[in-house]
């Protein structure tokens, strides 16, 4: 019996977090083949040997995918060397090209270590060279919290989520969506913690 109260109770927990993240997070609808200035590929970390990882290989290939259906005709790639030595943004352009998006149409924003940054930069990049709209990319678990920034900054968008990799579906996709939730859910406290 202790064990049903347990799981009822950490259940209860995750359904509050998930509730007070979603009203903070505010996310903006899904692009649903609006035509935009600007696709935004938000950066993952890069393998140790320069590969993509699993994360960032999907949201590389809706990018693609995005960008061979006349979505729009600029993609910028953003994030900076955070896990190690290699420059997201170099990794993801390269991707990108295998893919048959031509070098011309990509930027790579390298600077950005965090989702917020990835964002501010992005909206410097679109301000340069006339861009208004965009659509950003990114995992499903990570589009609120994206959108969210997207908002803070001004910038008029939408999403696109990439799949889930399948190397997570093994471990389950709820598990990674209450990691991040969680993780949201912590950072919003400490946020507020700190402004008073």
């Amino acid at each position: 019996m202790m064990i049903v109260y347990t799981i009822s109770l950490l259940s209860l927990c995750f359904l509050v977090i998930i509730m007070v993240t979603c009203f903070h997070y505010k996310r903006v609808a899904n692009n649903k083949g609006r035509k935009r200035d600007v696709i935004i590929v938000l950066g993952y970390h890069v393998r140790k040997d320069g590969n993509l990882s699993s994360i960032l290989r999907e949201r590389i290939n809706k990018a693609a995918e995005l960008y061979h259906e006349e979505i729009a005709k600029t993609v910028i790639c953003t994030g900076a060397a955070v896990a190690n030595d290699y420059i997201e943004a170099d990794v993801m352009a390269d991707a990108l090209i295998e893919l048959g998006v031509p070098d011309c149409d990509i930027i790579c924003e390298k600077f950005a270590k965090n989702t917020y940054e990835n964002l501010v930069n992005s909206k410097e990049i679109m301000q340069d060279k006339k861009l208004k709209t965009a659509v950003i990319v990114s995992s499903p678990w990570h589009l609120r919290k994206a959108s969210s920034y997207a908002f803070k900054v001004g910038m008029d968008h939408t999403m696109e989520k990439s799949k889930i990799p399948h190397e997570y579906l093994i471990i389950g996709g709820w598990v990674i969506y209450l990691y991040y939730y969680t993780q949201m859910f912590i950072n919003l406290f400490r946020y507020r913690k700190n402004r008073q």
